[in-house]
């Protein structure tokens, strides 16, 4: 059985395991994601060199934040990790070890990852929403990933669903959702209830149920605009938020307001597998890279 390393790379931590070429992840950790490009090396390639000693490796998959250029390895941009901006990935991982690197945009990995082992093993056409700090998104056609020419397609994020022109990072992600319920709770973000806590009290505070819907209503703007343009056959929902239950009776109560969804109408799921996503997603590319090697 071929053996992978999967990393998930993030602005906080940076995830990491063995996932065999059946996607089963047969180990898992994490560490803090550094702060500076040799720190980021140095635990990097010491996590691969730890995996080496116990396990076969065949090749690396890295999830990894920003506009990736899977086919040179270049991070235009690197997310949160702005120090490695403008760095070519595959050329920095090649420093580090001899074994084949794949790297692509976390979204994209998260959407592959749904594709391979979640969610999205039914469809050849789907598009996979992220919702966290900010928006994220992935995009499959045909079973495999649309990228667009600058590597930038599925940057759902600058969607504008605001009243005033807001864009969706700024009003129907997590981060817009608490700063709007901190402002109707009137309460400091660090004193919020959290996840189910959060939704369970809108039912019996106006002001913290308004605040829910009117982000539920911004959300839905972008659901309906991301549907509209890829005629997809579901729309997959990731990030913790997903996991709600009470988001998709909001979301399908406000898109049956737009004139033309029972014509645009596709199934709207959660991700199944969590924060595991973005490390399958890579070790499937990766798999791709060493079948073609081989």
């Amino acid at each position: 059985m071929r053996l992978f390393i999967g990393f998930d790379v993030g602005g906080t931590h940076i995830k990491h395991g063995v996932i065999d070429e059946n996607g089963n992840e047969l180990t898992s950790d994490e560490y803090d994601t550094p702060d500076d490009k040799e720190t980021f090396k140095q635990k990097w390639k010491a996590v691969v060199e730890d995996y080496g000693k116990d396990h076969d490796i065949v090749g690396i998959g890295v999830s990894f934040p920003g506009h990736i250029n899977h086919h040179t390895g270049e991070a235009a941009k690197a997310g949160a990790l702005t120090f490695l901006d403008g760095v070519n990935l595959c050329a920095l991982f090649g420093e580090l070890t001899d074994l084949p690197v794949t790297a692509e945009n976390d979204a994209n990995c998260a959407a592959l990852g749904e594709r391979w082992r979640g969610a999205g093993t039914d469809y050849e056409n789907f598009v996979c929403i992220t919702i966290g700090t900010g928006i994220g998104g992935g995009i499959v056609m045909e079973g495999d990933l649309y990228r667009g020419s600058h590597y930038r397609a599925g940057e759902f994020g600058v969607l504008p669903v605001g009243n005033n022109g807001e864009c969706m990072h700024e009003v129907a992600s997590t981060s817009g959702l608490m700063k709007a319920c901190s402002r109707a709770l009137r309460l400091t973000e660090d004193e919020m209830p959290h996840g189910e806590e959060l939704f369970k009290r809108m039912e019996s505070d106006v002001h913290l149920r308004e605040a829910i819907e009117e982000w539920a209503h911004f959300l839905s703007r972008g659901v309906y605009s991301v549907i509209s343009m890829f005629d997809p056959q579901a729309v997959l929902i990731g990030g913790g938020i997903s996991e709600q239950e009470k988001i998709y009776l909001l979301l399908d109560k406000y898109l049956q307001r737009f004139e033309e969804w029972e014509a645009l109408k596709v199934p709207i799921l959660p991700c199944e597998l969590g924060n595991q996503a973005g490390r399958l997603g890579a070790v499937w590319l990766a798999k791709q890279k060493f079948a073609r090697r081989a």
